[in-house]
């Protein structure tokens, strides 16, 4: 008898057990691929896994869609620290249930591995992390409609910058390209300004202008030679421009010409610069404006008369 009643409470504890853990891992079907929900408070925006570490709406200053920055009200030495707790998994969550997931990737990592990761250490200091996707196998999960949705209703969505090409030309001996900014944000923002920095250090911050016939071979790529910041690592109010909230603004910058470049349709690839690590969590806000970090890629097809 005492061995069938152990046998039934072992059984119990078993069964116990089990819908324990089906609780901290119940497998679910987000529309973006198989995942988990988590046993944790619905408060909890973002969680770091291996070390368990929870963010809250509360804990979270905003999230820029433009350029994947989460940014959070306070600082966070080991977003600036290669170590092994960020050897990790995050999380973006809805009431415990997962919204999408990455990995942490240190810089010195051989393989990059596909889908959203975080890289460590941050480049954005240790108030910001940058979601960046360099391979995936579907769709870009970043700002889905579930995010930005929830992002919104906490008041925590700022929608950035966009940019976009307006023109080609080749003269003589160079290439002017044309292109526009627009801070659709509620924040007037500080953007680097090419006017202002000379295209030198502008190009020090972008890999500039490239070209791509339809067979996808390279055609044409920035003839700028970029100058370094004295220090390194410095920045200049003068270098920003502001953009208000809702306005745009457009550049021109010429690229000098080694070869000439045939008329056609071509494939373009332009990556309008931001500042990152130069900008401490102190300087953020200039004033009213708050400077705009990260970069933002323009890519698609234009035509050099």
């Amino acid at each position: 008898m005492r061995t069938i009643a152990n046998l039934k409470l072992a059984t119990a504890i078993l069964s116990l057990s089990l819908a324990f853990s089906s609780c901290e891992k119940e497998k679910i079907d987000n529309g973006y691929g198989e995942n988990y929900r988590h046993n944790t408070s619905g408060e909890v925006f973002f969680k770091i896994g291996r070390r368990g570490e929870e963010f809250t709406f509360n804990d979270i200053a905003l999230y820029d869609s433009s350029a994947y920055i989460l940014y959070f009200k306070s600082n966070h030495s080991e977003f600036t620290g290669i170590s092994e707790v960020l050897a990790d998994e995050f999380y973006f969550l809805d009431n415990g249930q997962t919204i999408y997931s990455g990995s942490f990737v240190p810089a010195y990592s051989n393989s990059i591995p596909a889908g959203p990761m975080i890289m460590t250490p941050s480049m954005y200091g240790d108030y910001a992390l940058r979601i960046e996707v360099w391979q995936s196998n579907g769709p870009d999960v970043r700002n889905t409609p579930w995010l930005t949705g929830i992002l919104k209703k906490h008041n925590l969505l700022h929608p950035g910058i966009s940019c976009s090409a307006d023109f080609l030309k080749a003269e003589s001996d160079h290439l002017s390209f044309g292109f526009t900014v627009t801070n659709h944000d509620q924040d007037d923002l500080l953007i680097l300004d090419i006017n202002k920095t000379g295209p030198g250090l502008f190009h020090y911050f972008t890999n500039g202008l490239y070209l791509r016939d339809k067979d996808r071979k390279e055609i044409f790529s920035s003839t700028i030679n970029h100058e370094s910041p004295e220090p390194w690592n410095a920045w200049k109010p003068e270098w920003l421009s502001v953009l208000k909230s809702g306005e745009s603004v457009s550049f021109n910058v010429n690229y000098p010409l080694v070869s000439p470049v045939p008329a056609g349709e071509y494939d373009l690839s332009f990556e309008f610069p931001g500042l990152a690590y130069q900008v401490s969590k102190e300087d953020l806000y200039q004033g009213d404006s708050r400077i705009w970090l990260g970069d933002i890629n323009i890519q698609g097809k234009i035509t050099l008369p």
